[in-house]
């Protein structure tokens, strides 16, 4: 598992989130950690906070997975 945090503007925010909320927690994507290794993905958990004007913390559960 992969535990994502990004701080945007409300614009940032609202695509990460689009982009979440198109997968519906189901389909998986590409992505590749800082360590390396893309693989494929899915995130089925994440939640946005508000911090202060036009700045949002997205945080975000990626979980791998494996895929025939």
């Amino acid at each position: 598992m992969a535990y994502l945090a990004w701080a945007n503007t409300n614009a940032d925010a609202d695509s990460i989130e689009a982009s979440l909320d198109t997968r519906a927690g189901v389909e998986s994507f590409n992505w590749t950690p800082p360590s390396g290794g893309g693989t494929k993905w899915v995130c089925r958990e994440w939640s946005r906070t508000l911090e202060n004007y036009n700045n949002n913390s997205v945080q975000a559960t990626f979980k791998q997975v494996v895929e025939p």
